[in-house]
C-alpha cells in the first residue's frame, strides 16, 4: 500500500483577535483535512497527523517487524477520523467560540464589536464529521465521545445567545449603564467558552491518543520518521501556546519556557542528515525558516506585551508556516 503525507490541520484559534471573514473557517477546515494530490483515491495512508498526537507517539523502534497490510488499513481508518475530526473543530462552527470570545474581548477595549462570522454549511454536518465510524472506538469510548460533542454544542448555543444580546446592546443608544451590561455578557460568553474547550480537549484526548498509536504502526521505517514527529511537535507547540495566550494575563513564565522548547525542537529538527532529495528538503526547511519566527514573536511579546497587532502576527506566522509544511507535504507525496 501506497504511503502518502497528510496535510496539518492545526488549531491557531485562541489566538485570533478579529472575526473571520465569510466562510473563512469552513473553508479553513476543508483545506486542512484534503488528501495529497499524489494519491487522491486513498482514504488518508499516511503517517502524518495533526499536531498533538506527536506528544504521546513514541519513538518507533528500528526493530519493530514492518505493519501488516490489516495494520495499516486500521490505522489510517484512525489517522482518517482524526484528520476529520481535528479539521471540523478548528474551524467553521466549532471554531467559532474562539472567535466570539475574542471579539468580545476587543470590545472592551475598544467599544466596538464585530459582527458575528457567517459559516457556510450545516452546524449538523460539522457534528456528523466528528462522530466516529462503528467499531473504531469501543461502545463506551464511542458514547462519552458523543456526550463531549452535545456539551460543545451546548456551549455553542449559549455563546451565540449571550453575543446575540450583545450585538443588541451595542446597537441601543438608549442603554447608558457605562458598558455594566456588556461586561456581564462578555463574562457569560468566557463561562460559556470555558466549558466549550474543556469538552474539546476531553475529546481531543481520547482521538489523539489513538491517534498516536495508529501513527507508530504507520511511520515504522519511514526515511523522514525524525523530521515528520519535529514537525508534529512544532505544531502541538503552536496550539499550546494559543491556549496560553487565551487569557487576557497570560502566563509568561509558562509562555517563555514554551518559547526555549520551541527553539529546542527547531534546531533539532533541522540537524542533518536529511534523506531525502536535495529538493524535498529545501521544502522542508522552508518550513521550518517559517515556524522559526513564532518563537521570535514569543519573545517580542514577553518583553513588550502580547498585544492585539503582536497576536494577529503569530496566528498568520502559525498560519503560514501550516501552508509551508503542506506544501512539502505535497512535494513528498509527488516524489
Amino acid at each position: 500500500m501506497k504511503k502518502a503525507l497528510v496535510l496539518f490541520c492545526c488549531f491557531w484559534l485562541a489566538l485570533a483577535l478579529t472575526a473571520c471573514g465569510s466562510g473563512d473557517e469552513d473553508k479553513a477546515g476543508k483545506t486542512a483535512g484534503e488528501r495529497a494530490p499524489a494519491a487522491p483515491a486513498e482514504p488518508s495512508a499516511a503517517p502524518f497527523l495533526a499536531p498533538e498526537a506527536a506528544e504521546t507517539a513514541p519513538a518507533v523502534p528500528a526493530s519493530l517487524p514492518p505493519a501488516t497490510p490489516e495494520e495499516k488499513a486500521r490505522a489510517d481508518r484512525m489517522v482518517d477520523f482524526y484528520n476529520t475530526a481535528a479539521a471540523a473543530l478548528s474551524g467553521g462552527w466549532y471554531g467559532l467560540p474562539d472567535v466570539l470570545l475574542n471579539n468580545a474581548r476587543a470590545y472592551l477595549e475598544d467599544w466596538r464589536l464585530a459582527a458575528r462570522p457567517a459559516v457556510r454549511g450545516a452546524r449538523g454536518d460539522a457534528a456528523r464529521g466528528l462522530a466516529p465510524a462503528k467499531g473504531l472506538f469501543p461502545a463506551a469510548t464511542e458514547a462519552q465521545l458523543a456526550q463531549w460533542v452535545r456539551d460543545m454544542d451546548k456551549a455553542l448555543d449559549a455563546m451565540l445567545a449571550d453575543y446575540k444580546s450583545l450585538e443588541r446592546y451595542v446597537k441601543d443608544d438608549s442603554v447608558i449603564d457605562d458598558g455594566v451590561r456588556g461586561k456581564k455578557l462578555v463574562e457569560s460568553l468566557g463561562a460559556s467558552h470555558a466549558v466549550f474547550m474543556a469538552a474539546r480537549d476531553s475529546y481531543l484526548e481520547i482521538v489523539e491518543a489513538r491517534a498516536a498509536q495508529a501513527e507508530e504502526v504507520l511511520l515504522r521505517d519511514h526515511p523522514l520518521q525524525r523530521q515528520i514527529v519535529a514537525a508534529e511537535k512544532i505544531f502541538s507547540l503552536f496550539r499550546k501556546a494559543a491556549g496560553l495566550l487565551g487569557p487576557e494575563k497570560p502566563d509568561k513564565e509558562a509562555l517563555e519556557k514554551l518559547r526555549r522548547e520551541l527553539e529546542s525542537v527547531l534546531a533539532k529538527a533541522g540537524r542533518p542528515p536529511f534523506p531525502a532529495s536535495p529538493e524535498l528538503e529545501r521544502s522542508y526547511r522552508a518550513f521550518l525558516k517559517e515556524a522559526a519566527l513564532f518563537p521570535q514573536g514569543l519573545a517580542r511579546g514577553l518583553a513588550e506585551g502580547f498585544y492585539s497587532p503582536l497576536r494577529r502576527d503569530l496566528n498568520s506566522i502559525a498560519a503560514r508556516s501550516r501552508e509551508a509544511y503542506n506544501a512539502f507535504a505535497r512535494a513528498a507525496n509527488q516524489s
